[in-house]
């Protein structure tokens, strides 16, 4: 059996930076799945000594639902480095998208920007969602 790849897809990353530890809290991928007409997120809270955090998945159709819960997980006064990355590697199916698989595979080789230290702004990240749902993702 012949296993596809998507061969072209935008991917933003977005870190929760904790005010007080200047540590990474949250990771949170975000990409859009054009076959499905749907944003798809993979995620994480960072890993303490006491006990591994699990992954976490979300879909969802429109723009604003997924700010609201991009809202909800990270904390309004933690900021946000945002990463955009363009991905050559991703399987053919979005369910089959791994937190895992996005974390292994994030290298700078597919980055096309990124802002560190950014304060969470619904604005922005509205806009930003926009435009990751117009590029040509081949999903």
């Amino acid at each position: 059996m012949t296993e596809f790849t998507v061969p072209d897809c935008l991917v933003f990353k977005f870190e929760e930076i904790d005010c007080d530890a200047y540590e990474v809290d949250t990771t949170v991928y975000v990409l859009y799945d054009k076959k499905e007409h749907q944003y798809v997120v993979r995620g994480q809270r960072r890993c303490c000594p006491k006990r591994n955090s699990c992954s976490y998945s979300f879909v969802c159709e429109f723009a604003h639902e997924l700010a609201d819960f991009l809202q909800y997980v990270m904390c309004k006064d933690n900021t946000v480095n945002e990463i955009l990355y363009n991905y050559d590697n991703l399987p053919y199916d979005s369910n089959e998208l791994t937190f895992e698989f996005l974390d292994n595979n994030d290298h700078t080789d597919y980055e096309i920007s990124g802002y560190n230290e950014q304060t969470f702004d619904r604005k922005r990240l509205l806009k930003n969602l926009r435009m990751l749902r117009n590029v040509s993702n081949n999903y």
